[in-house]
């Protein structure tokens, strides 16, 4: 039944927000995977691979894309295919969290515009999102009792999971540990350790071969981040430090890049320098620069400590919601006026659907948007879990943690202060804090029928 709901609500989506919810990013996307589909058909007529180039923006999400171009000559499907996997997996993780009141906190998410407006959103996050979901309902059900063959099923769905989850988002590679140390706590078997982290690294194989296979060298962009934090830095130095760091980094592209990011650069995200003139993505994306710049990341802080310190702090308060609310504007309508081209379904419905997610943010930004509210609540119903012994406690704690190191990796190399990049981990910590309430909620119900099994105070 989950999944006819789930076909359901992502038909729906897909229908009333065709072709999806598109931003700038997801323009690049597209198009990385029409030229994938192209080198994929050449190469099944015999020629080699023709796309020798480096991107720096992950391109597994281009290869499915590319099969839903391939399979039915539009990206609809993969609108599609992301929803009904995204309402999926959130519902069978919500029948783990919460077995009594299930039902209506399925219900709940399902009409959230929270959920449903992320479901058809070309966005990296929402993959890596559905992957760790995956993951872990996966990495619950390892003890069962399975047949042979269930459990090469097991081994290959657990490497797709993989797949998906770090191959959409390379800083999602922070939760491996979380998920380590769940394994070897809940499996005593050396079988049922060993061959699910084989399967995670036949994931992880996959994510860099897949791309190689076509000729698509993917670089990591995570030099952004580091080079936005020096050039912030340099900003903040006294004249007479910062006319010395004048050539800091000029090495990375050419002479004069170094000032020409200082003069465009603002502290409201990468995005000022990093379409500017003074960078783009294929010098980001380089053989060797992200090892560059991490060694003049770290030079910075010895040579420079006031002002690295200082700038991290400020970057990490900010990332946490502590200053301000994160920001949600790339969750677009109809970026650069350019879906027609895809079938764009400009409508009344499309526009209150998109409405509904904004509005949704707007009104909940205090917990949506501020990503210290959400951990402080859920750590604090954890804490309270323990002390009810609830045998739920050791997911919760899963969720909560697995939270924590995927947007704590972002915190690490922050490339702007936005929901989008917070999402996944928002994802984890709602679904543990309305289980929780939920729970809360049923128990007091059920103590006072106890206490009043007819409606009335018992009589003695």
């Amino acid at each position: 039944m989950l999944w006819a709901w789930s076909a359901m609500l992502a038909l729906l989506c897909t229908l009333i927000s065709y072709p999806g919810i598109w931003y700038s990013d997801s323009y690049v996307r597209v198009t990385t995977g029409e030229a994938v589909l192209n080198a994929v058909v050449k190469m099944l007529q015999g020629h080699r691979a023709l796309l020798e180039t480096h991107n720096a923006f992950s391109l597994i999400p281009s290869f499915f894309i590319a099969a839903s171009l391939g399979a039915t000559g539009h990206v609809a499907f993969y609108t599609f295919a992301q929803a009904f996997a995204f309402f999926a997996a959130i519902f069978l993780l919500i029948r783990e969290l919460c077995p009594p009141g299930w039902k209506l906190q399925c219900v709940f998410f399902a009409v959230c515009p929270l959920i449903y407006g992320a479901s058809v959103y070309y966005e990296a996050n929402i993959g890596s999102a559905v992957g760790m979901i995956v993951l872990i309902l996966l990495f619950r059900r390892i003890s069962e009792k399975k047949t042979q063959g269930e459990r090469i099923i097991e081994f290959c769905l657990i490497a797709f999971a993989s797949l998906v989850t770090f191959g959409y988002r390379t800083n999602a590679l922070t939760i491996l540990p979380v998920l380590l140390i769940y394994l070897w706590k809940t499996q005593k078997k050396k079988m049922q350790r060993f061959l699910p982290v084989l399967a995670v690294a036949c994931g992880l194989l996959l994510a860099w071969l897949i791309p190689v296979i076509v000729g698509v060298h993917s670089e990591s962009n995570g030099s952004v981040g580091f080079i936005w934090e020096i050039v912030t830095a340099i900003q903040r130095m006294e004249p007479e430090d910062q006319a010395a760091c004048q050539d800091y980094l000029d090495d990375i592209s050419r002479e004069g890049t170094t000032r020409e990011f200082i003069e465009s650069s603002t502290e409201v995200s990468a995005n000022s320098f990093m379409w500017s003139e003074a960078m783009n993505s294929a010098e980001l994306s380089a053989p060797g620069t992200m090892g560059r710049v991490a060694g003049k990341y770290l030079r910075l802080l010895w040579e420079h400590p006031r002002e690295w310190f200082s700038v991290k702090k400020d970057f990490v308060l900010r990332a946490l919601g502590l200053r301000e609310k994160l920001d949600f504007s790339e969750y677009d309508y109809n970026r650069w006026e350019s879906m027609d081209q895809y079938g764009f379904n400009d409508s009344l419905q499309r526009r209150l659907f998109h409405r509904s997610y904004v509005r949704t943010n707007e009104l909940l930004g205090f917990y949506t948007c501020r990503p210290w509210v959400p951990f402080l609540i859920s750590l604090i119903m954890i804490l309270i879990e323990r002390f009810r012994n609830n045998k739920k406690r050791g997911l919760y704690t899963l969720l909560f943690w697995m939270a924590a190191f995927y947007y704590g990796a972002y915190l690490i190399v922050i490339v702007g202060f936005e929901l989008r990049f917070f999402y996944p981990a928002l994802l984890l910590l709602m679904m543990l804090d309305c289980a929780v309430m939920l729970e809360w909620i049923l128990a007091l119900f059920q103590a006072i029928r106890r206490k009043n099994p007819h409606g009335k105070d018992s009589q003695l």
